[in-house]
């Protein structure tokens, strides 16, 4: 599978990844392969990844907990705990993708051998956005409590790549948490990492 999608003039990229997001079924595919916003990560940390089977990307050594958030904040969002060596990868103000320090790499990285140093790619991590504009409600999953707002936590029964945590918010929009399976967070935690996900006034929704 090509991680890199070519230059897309027509706009049809952000329309892909979030009808995905909207079934919940191959959401972590196609995110995978799109990104639609222009992100500017950074970082520093060893280069030590885990090994996977092959044929299957690269994804990073298991988060064990989570930690008080002590970084600069993004632009559309804010965090009050990330997992332990984790770090904000790219960000603007229709979301963020966190990444483990081993996708941290030097400026002769080549983003398109790996995925987790590539910030369009959502291989390996988590990314939080807000439901897009053309999407009303959450579709079917597990109802759950995040701190004190309803969520629902969503995996498709033909996605084999992660989850998807839908948090209701005042306005009664939806804040979207993907997390990629094998990262090493329990459920437990993926929700308390979502009732620490603050969306800020200038957070923006994407259409499509």
């Amino acid at each position: 599978m090509d991680l890199h999608p070519q230059s897309d003039p027509a706009g049809t990229a952000p329309r892909h990844r979030r009808t995905a997001l909207a079934v919940g079924g191959s959401a972590f595919a196609v995110a995978a392969i799109v990104a639609a916003f222009s992100f500017a990560g950074g970082g520093t940390g060893p280069a030590g990844q885990a090994q996977q089977p092959a044929g299957r990307p690269a994804v990073a050594a298991a988060a064990t907990q989570l930690v008080s958030y002590t970084g600069k904040q993004p632009k559309g969002f804010s965090l009050d705990k990330v997992p332990d060596g984790w770090f904000v990868q790219a960000d603007d103000a229709s979301s963020i993708v966190l990444a483990p320090r081993s996708a941290a790499g030097g400026p002769k990285v080549d983003p398109s051998t790996n995925p987790l140093q590539d910030p369009r790619s959502f291989v390996g991590k988590i990314a939080v956005m807000l439901q897009s504009k053309d999407q009303k409600g959450a579709p079917a999953g597990e109802a759950v409590k995040v701190g004190d707002r309803k969520g629902v936590l969503v995996k498709g029964t033909d996605n084999t790549d992660g989850r998807t945590l839908w948090v209701e918010q005042p306005s009664g929009t939806y804040l979207l948490i993907q997390f990629w399976d094998g990262i090493g967070l329990s459920q437990d935690a993926m929700v308390d990492f979502g009732a620490g996900v603050h969306v800020e006034k200038g957070a923006q929704q994407g259409v499509g």
